[in-house]
């Protein structure tokens, strides 16, 4: 009796530790109202961007709007994969609205391959203001 209850309490041990962790948005993550992935939601002074993970998870998809009082806005995207420094970034000028994907790996001649291991993401999203103001809003994001 003593020998089964070891060996379920090993066995027990053993299935808890071959769990992987659940991952989301860190920074205000809430559902969208269609039950789909989480969203990051950002407004400063009349532009608003809404974050949130591609739905294969190897990106970001970035929509932006109410571009009424803002010039331009930035982004940058900067990872650690497999222990090497990876990013991407642009500007974005003019528009009612816009939405970039960023993806987690590299493209070439129309074959994408995912980067692995992505550590340390962090988003960057730097609007100037038509009088000149300049807001910058970071994300942290858990891959």
């Amino acid at each position: 009796m003593k020998r089964k209850f070891i060996f379920g309490a090993i066995l027990f041990l053993f299935l808890f530790s071959l769990t992987t962790p659940a991952y989301s948005l860190r920074i205000r993550a809430r559902k969208a109202r269609s039950g789909g992935a989480p969203k990051v939601s950002s407004a400063s002074r009349g532009t608003k961007a809404y974050v949130r993970f591609r739905s294969d998870r190897q990106g970001l998809l970035i929509s932006i709007s109410d571009f009424n009082q803002v010039e331009s806005v930035s982004y940058e995207l900067l990872y650690t994969a497999n222990g090497l420094s990876q990013g991407v970034g642009g500007v974005i000028t003019t528009g009612d609205s816009e939405t970039k994907n960023l993806y987690f790996g590299t493209c070439s001649s129309g074959v994408c391959t995912p980067h692995q291991n992505i550590t340390n993401a962090r988003l960057s999203l730097r609007s100037i203001l038509k009088d000149g103001t300049v807001i910058l809003k970071p994300y942290r994001i858990k891959v």
